[in-house]
């Protein structure tokens, strides 16, 4: 025979106020802080398509001796990320966010930061890789135009520092890949 008590325990009102604050709290993951980069990721993320202006053809005639007809249409693909970081990643963030819950003792801060910061690491091993990794996607590499003008930067004009030799996107300087960080939102 086997004996057994049970107890009335006070700490489900406690994991019910816990498990509440899951739904009023989330992570934002991505460039937060700089404007000027995170404009600059939105176009690397959706990609964009320009025509070249009379301006734009002086300039790039004038600094680096690339002729562009006026009207000429300019082509940047989508390197999305972002989105196919969240796409590749998500199953397995759900799943170490409930395992973190669990040893925690439910603590939703600690698991929203800690997956903020796991994600963020999951972003810029992306942009670092120049695609994403686990499902074998691949983003487009730089155009030869882009690799014309990044030589002519090399060559003393208009200088940037940054990685110019390399037909990888989205490395030119680190700054992007500096600027992906993690805020635990609380509602």
């Amino acid at each position: 025979m086997i004996n057994f008590n049970v107890y009335r325990s006070n700490k489900l009102p406690d994991l019910m106020k816990k498990l509440q604050q899951l739904n009023k709290s989330h992570t934002v993951v991505g460039i937060l802080d700089d404007p000027a980069t995170a404009t600059y990721g939105a176009y690397v993320e959706f990609g964009w398509t320009q025509q070249v202006t009379p301006k734009q053809a002086y300039v790039f005639r004038k600094w680096w001796n690339i002729n562009l007809k006026v009207g000429k249409t300019l082509y940047n693909p989508p390197r999305p990320f972002l989105r196919g970081t969240l796409w590749a990643y998500s199953s397995d963030w759900a799943q170490l966010t409930l395992n973190m819950l669990l040893r925690s003792n439910f603590d939703v801060e600690r698991t929203y930061a800690f997956i903020g910061q796991y994600a963020g690491q999951c972003v810029q091993e992306t942009i670092a890789s120049g695609g994403i990794a686990n499902a074998g996607q691949s983003f487009p590499i730089r155009s030869p135009f882009t690799m014309k003008v990044y030589s002519y930067r090399g060559e003393g004009h208009k200088v940037v520092d940054g990685n110019i030799n390399t037909t990888k996107s989205m490395v030119l300087t680190g700054n992007m890949l500096g600027s992906i960080t993690y805020k635990v939102v609380k509602g």
